[in-house]
C-alpha cells in the first residue's frame, strides 16, 4: 500500500513537470513568432519604397501665416524618437531646421528716418540669411515698444517684393515661435537635462550719435536691462537675466563718423557689419540708433498701406487736385522772427496764387492741431510767438490741415487710436503724401522752420523723381523756401 502511494506520487510529480515545460515551449514559440512578424513589418514601415528611394524634401523658404499669439499652442507629441521637435518646429515656422532671426527692436529717430533704418537692416537680414522681425509701430516710430502691428503703418506684401528673398515674421508670429519652443523645451528637459538649450541671444547697441569715433569700434559691452524695457512684453518666454532661459552676449557698435558717408565708404561699412554679425545665436537683437543707410544701395522707402494712400487721395480731391502744399516745422525756429516769417510766408503765397492760378493751401505742420501738445515729439517749447503766427496765417488765408478736411475720421472715431493722434503719428505720413502730391511746395528758411528736416527732404526727393522719372507735369516745382 506504502508502495503504491509512492508510485502515484511519483507519477503525479512526473505529469505535473511534463505539463510544464509543454506550457513553456507554447510560450516561448509564441513570443518569438511575435518578435519575428513585429520585425518584419516595422522594417516594411520603416524602408522606403523603391520608386521613392532617392527623393529628397525641399525646404522652400517662404513667409508663413500662423496664427496670432493668443492662439492655443498645440500639444507636443515626443513619442517618435527619429524627429527632433525643434527642428521640426522651425522646419514649420522657418522652412528649414534652425530658425534664425534679426529683430532690430528699436529704430532711432520718427517716422521718416526709421523708415530708412528698417530698410537698411532688412538688406542686412538678407546678407545674414536671418528672418527679419516687423516691429510694432506708432506715435511715428518703428519698435517694439510701440502698440500697433507693422502694417498699420505699411503695405507688407509690397515689401516681401521689394525684398523677395527674406522671410518676414510680425511680432505675434515671433512669440507663437516662442511659445512653442518653450514648450517643447520644458517636455523634453523633464526627461533629459539640457535636450534643448535655452534661447541663443546676440544683443547689440549700434549707434552713430553723440561722440563718434573717426573709425568704427565693434567690441563686447557689459548687460544694460535698463535700456531693454521694450523687451519685457516677450518675458518670460524669452528673458535676457535668466541664464537658464536666455544666454546672451552682449556688443556694441560705435559707427565712424564718416563710415556712412559715401557709397564707397558704406560698401567698405557693409563688408565689416556683415562679418562681425555673422554668428550661430539664434535671435540676434538689435538697438539700433544710426540716421544713415548702412549699405551702397539705398533701397525704395517702404510702401505705405492702402487705406492711407486712399486717405490722402481723399484730400486731394477735397483740394479740387490743385493746391499749395506748405510744411512748416516750427521747431528750431526764433521765437522773435515769427511774426517777420509769417508776414513772409503770406508775399510768398500771394505771388504763387496770382501767377499759378492756385486757389488752395494746405498746410502740414508740426504746430498743435488737436490738443495742446505739438505733432512733434521734440518739439515742447511753444510760445505766443508760435500761436500769434499761426493766427497771422489762418486769418489772412483758409488753411485746410489733414484735421479739417477729415483725414483718417474713421481711425479717429474708432477710441483705439486717441494717442496716435495727439503728437506725431501716423497723421505725419499723411502730411507727407499730400505735400509729395500738390502742385507747389515750400518750406520754411533759416531762422523761421527747421531747416534741415528729413521730412521735408523725403517729400522733395519724391516730387522730384515725379517729375524727371514719371514726367509729372501736375507739379509746378520741386521745392521752394519763402524769404523774411
Amino acid at each position: 500500500m506504502a508502495k503504491l502511494k509512492l508510485d502515484f506520487s511519483q507519477n503525479k510529480l512526473f505529469e505535473n513537470q511534463k505539463t510544464r515545460k509543454t506550457s513553456f515551449l507554447i510560450c516561448f514559440f509564441l513570443l518569438l513568432w511575435y518578435i519575428i512578424s513585429f520585425f518584419y513589418y516595422e522594417q516594411e514601415e520603416l524602408l522606403p519604397a523603391k520608386n521613392e528611394e532617392n527623393n529628397t524634401e525641399s525646404l522652400i523658404a517662404i513667409p508663413i501665416t500662423l496664427p496670432p499669439a493668443n492662439t492655443t499652442v498645440n500639444t507636443i507629441n515626443d513619442t517618435d524618437n527619429n524627429k527632433n521637435p525643434l527642428q521640426e518646429l522651425n522646419k514649420k515656422y522657418c522652412g528649414r531646421s534652425i530658425c534664425k532671426f534679426l529683430f532690430v527692436y528699436t529704430h532711432g529717430e520718427q517716422e521718416t528716418k526709421a523708415n530708412l533704418h528698417f530698410r537698411s537692416f532688412s538688406q542686412l537680414a538678407e546678407k545674414l540669411n536671418r528672418i527679419m522681425i516687423l516691429a510694432n509701430v506708432g506715435l511715428s516710430r518703428i519698435g517694439s515698444c510701440e502698440n500697433f502691428p507693422f502694417d498699420f503703418y505699411y503695405n507688407t506684401n509690397l515689401l516681401q517684393k521689394e525684398f523677395p528673398n527674406i522671410i518676414f515674421k510680425s511680432e505675434e508670429e515671433f512669440i507663437f515661435w516662442l511659445k512653442e519652443r518653450d514648450q517643447i523645451k520644458k517636455i523634453m528637459n523633464s526627461k533629459d537635462n539640457e535636450v534643448i538649450p535655452p534661447l541663443s541671444i546676440l544683443h547689440s547697441d549700434i549707434k552713430r550719435f553723440g561722440r563718434t569715433p573717426l573709425k568704427t569700434i565693434y567690441k563686447d559691452a557689459r548687460p544694460n536691462f535698463n535700456k531693454n524695457r521694450c523687451l519685457l512684453k516677450f518675458e518670460p518666454l524669452m528673458k535676457l537675466t535668466d541664464s537658464n532661459n536666455s544666454q546672451v552676449r552682449y556688443t556694441k557698435m560705435d559707427i565712424g563718423r564718416n563710415d556712412l558717408n559715401t557709397v564707397k565708404s558704406r560698401t567698405e561699412f557693409s563688408k565689416l557689419l556683415v562679418n562681425v554679425l555673422t554668428t550661430d545665436e539664434e535671435i540676434l537683437l538689435v538697438n539700433s540708433y544710426i540716421g544713415r543707410p548702412l549699405f551702397p544701395e539705398i533701397m525704395p522707402v517702404i510702401p505705405y498701406n492702402d487705406y492711407i494712400l486712399n486717405e490722402a487721395q481723399k484730400i486731394k480731391d477735397k483740394l479740387s487736385s490743385s493746391y499749395i502744399g506748405i510744411h512748416w516745422r516750427l521747431e528750431r525756429s526764433e521765437p522773435k522772427l515769427l511774426p517777420k516769417c509769417v508776414q513772409g510766408l503770406i508775399e510768398t503765397l500771394n505771388i504763387i496764387m496770382k501767377k499759378e492760378g492756385i486757389k488752395n493751401i494746405y498746410l502740414a505742420t508740426d504746430y498743435p492741431l488737436l490738443s495742446s501738445r505739438s505733432q512733434s515729439s521734440t518739439f515742447r517749447q511753444i510760445t505766443q510767438y508760435h500761436h500769434d503766427a499761426i493766427r497771422t496765417l489762418n486769418e489772412t488765408f483758409k488753411i485746410n490741415t489733414w484735421v479739417s478736411l477729415g483725414g483718417l475720421e474713421q481711425i479717429r472715431k474708432d477710441g483705439k487710436h486717441d494717442k496716435e493722434f495727439i503728437g506725431p503719428g501716423i497723421q505725419g505720413i499723411l502730411d507727407k503724401l499730400v505735400c509729395m502730391n500738390s502742385n507747389y511746395f515750400i518750406s520754411g528758411p533759416k531762422g523761421c522752420s527747421r531747416f534741415v528736416s528729413s521730412f521735408t527732404k523725403a517729400i522733395a526727393e519724391e516730387r522730384s523723381n515725379m517729375i524727371n522719372l514719371e514726367n509729372n507735369h501736375d507739379l509746378l516745382n520741386i521745392i521752394d523756401r519763402w524769404e523774411l
